[in-house]
């Protein structure tokens, strides 16, 4: 005989009331009626018979008898107080040998080989009733069953007010009108040709002569290494701060280097010298501004009064 059927055998002297509130303790009395329709028991003589209710909870409650150790490696723990319910013989297996096994062999100097075997045993059976979880219960959420009940109201209030929320948007944007697309047209204004506007031919520049004249007695006119000095200095303003980009200075030193270029021969005579002396010529308009305003710069320095162009400087 199987340990499941001891079992159930030893079930069977319970009770009915203990039969009846183990096998209801994870069981409705429905479940239990309908597995009850459908099995059926075999008697001593093994004619068969439709199975009652009380066949049915006998069954139930032989599941739920179990050993303490059983017990234990299900994470549960015998209730302070509680008493078996059965105690029964049981078959337990085991490998080690007998004590007549082991003293053969320590009489022979040899070790016992393993014995498999089962073996009956005295075993103390209890109910799931009769247990409760090793770990202790969390702390419950809520205090009561009332307050389960009005948190479940809360949660369905919720539910329908989002579901009628839902309903609305979908209803509205399905009542709502077609949008309206219209196009706008632009003509676009008729293009006209016009001429680039003129620009300044960027070319190198050449001291110009001055018309033949009469030989005359000149100073000797600036000092190059001054002028020098004043021309890099001017020339650097200009070239890092885009002065020749915006200011008027710049363009009037330009258009003053160009006039006197033509018209004095003093001032071209300073600027082949200057030529000469820096070893290349004034080729750009920048250049021209830098160098107009050195010689103002060397003017001014000569004079207590600011000289603001060219103009006053004297070549004759």
């Amino acid at each position: 005989m199987t340990n499941n059927q001891i079992i159930r055998n030893e079930a069977a002297r319970l009770d009915p009331a203990t039969l009846h509130a183990i096998a209801t303790a994870h069981h409705t009395p429905d479940e239990i009626a309908a597995i009850a329709a459908v099995c059926k028991t075999t008697d001593e003589n093994g004619n068969e018979q439709p199975a009652t209710v009380a066949d049915v909870e006998i069954m139930l409650a032989a599941d739920e008898l179990h050993t303490f150790d059983h017990w234990k490696k299900e994470g549960k723990s015998v209730k302070k107080g509680e008493k078996h319910l059965v105690c029964c013989y049981l078959w337990k297996y085991t490998t080690k040998p007998s004590k007549e096994q082991r003293e053969k062999a320590a009489a022979e100097g040899k070790e016992a080989a393993p014995d498999p075997h089962y073996y009956p045993t005295k075993s103390h059976l209890f109910s799931c009733l009769q247990v409760e979880s090793s770990k202790p219960a969390p702390a419950g959420r809520f205090g009561s069953t009332a307050a389960i009940i009005e948190y479940n109201k809360k949660l369905a209030a919720e539910r329908k007010a989002a579901k009628a929320a839902k309903e609305a948007a979908e209803k509205a944007k399905a009542e709502a009108p077609a949008p309206v697309i219209t196009e706008e047209h632009h003509e676009l204004p008729e293009l006209v040709h016009a001429d680039p506007l003129p620009t300044k031919k960027a070319t190198k520049r050449t001291a110009k002569k001055a018309p033949a004249k009469k030989a005359e007695t000149k100073p000797a006119g600036p000092d190059m290494e001054e002028l020098k000095n004043a021309f890099v200095k001017n020339y650097s303003r200009l070239y890092q701060t885009d002065d020749d980009h915006e200011s008027g200075e710049f363009y009037d030193a330009v258009d003053k280097f160009d006039e006197m270029s033509a018209n004095n021969a003093q001032f071209a005579a300073t600027v082949q010298k200057f030529n000469k002396y820096m070893g290349d010529l004034i080729s750009s308009d920048r250049e021209a501004a830098a160098f107009v305003m050195a010689l103002d710069d060397l003017e001014n320095a000569k004079t207590p009064e600011m000289v603001s162009t060219v103009q006053q400087l004297c070549f004759a």
